[in-house]
C-alpha cells in the first residue's frame, strides 16, 4: 500500500501565454493538415508521397498539443482539460506510486517535467514546466514521492512515440542525460522547419492555384 501525505489545498494551473498562443496556432494548422488529408482520401489524386507527409507531420503536431493543457488539483483529485480532452479528464493520485520529475533541454530551453507514475510502473501524465507560470506551485500540490530516474535517449524516443514507458529506479547517467537533451532540441528543430516549408508550400499552391 502506498502512502502519502494528501495535500487537501486547492490549485489551479496558470498557463504561459505564449504556450497559449502556439496551441492555437498549432491547432489551426493541425485542423488544415486533417482538412487536406481528408481532401487527399477523397480524391484519391495519387500523390501518395503528400498525403504520407500531411499524416506523417500531423501526428508531432498532436504530441505537442497533448501537454499543453489546465489543470485543477484538489486533495487526491487532479482534474485537467485540453485540445485533446476538451470535456476534462479525471484522475485519483491513490491510483499512483510515484512521480518522476527531471530537466529537459529543448528549442524553448531547459525546463522541468514530471511525470506520475502508475502502479505498473508506468508513466501516465506528462507535466511540462515551460507551459505554467506556477509549475512549482503544481508540483508541490501532488502528494506524491519523487522516484529516483533519468530518463535516456531511448526513453525520450518511446515517450515521443508512445507516450508511454516502464521505469526502474536508480537510472542517472550524466552522457546519456546530455544526449537526449541534443536529441530533443534536433526534433524541435526539425519540426519548425518541416512546419515552415510546408506552410510555405501550401501558400504558394494557394497563390499559384
Amino acid at each position: 500500500m502506498v502512502k502519502y501525505k494528501i495535500n487537501m489545498g486547492y490549485i489551479k494551473s496558470k498557463l504561459v501565454g505564449t504556450s497559449i498562443f502556439i496551441a492555437t496556432v498549432m491547432l489551426f494548422f493541425t485542423l488544415i493538415l486533417m482538412l487536406a488529408i481528408i481532401e487527399d482520401i477523397k480524391m484519391f489524386s495519387g500523390e501518395y508521397l503528400r498525403l504520407l507527409f500531411l499524416v506523417v507531420f500531423l501526428f508531432p503536431f498532436i504530441k505537442l498539443l497533448k501537454p499543453i493543457r489546465y489543470i485543477i488539483i484538489k486533495g487526491d483529485k487532479l482534474t485537467y482539460y485540453s485540445f485533446i480532452r476538451p470535456f476534462g479528464r479525471v484522475l485519483y493520485f491513490s491510483d499512483y506510486i510515484g512521480r518522476i520529475v527531471f530537466f529537459e533541454r529543448n528549442a524553448a530551453g531547459k525546463h522541468k517535467i514530471v511525470y506520475l507514475i502508475d502502479k505498473n510502473n508506468r508513466t501516465d501524465l506528462r507535466i511540462t514546466g515551460q507551459h505554467y507560470k506556477n509549475f512549482e506551485k503544481i508540483l508541490s500540490a501532488i502528494p506524491l514521492r519523487t522516484m529516483d530516474f533519468k530518463p535516456t535517449m531511448k526513453d525520450d524516443f518511446k515517450l515521443f512515440l508512445l507516450g508511454r514507458i516502464t521505469i526502474k529506479e536508480g537510472r542517472n547517467d550524466k552522457k546519456a542525460e546530455k544526449s537526449r537533451d541534443k536529441f530533443m532540441t534536433a526534433i524541435q528543430i526539425a519540426g519548425v522547419i518541416g512546419l515552415s516549408l510546408m506552410i510555405l508550400g501550401y501558400l504558394l499552391r494557394w497563390i499559384l492555384g
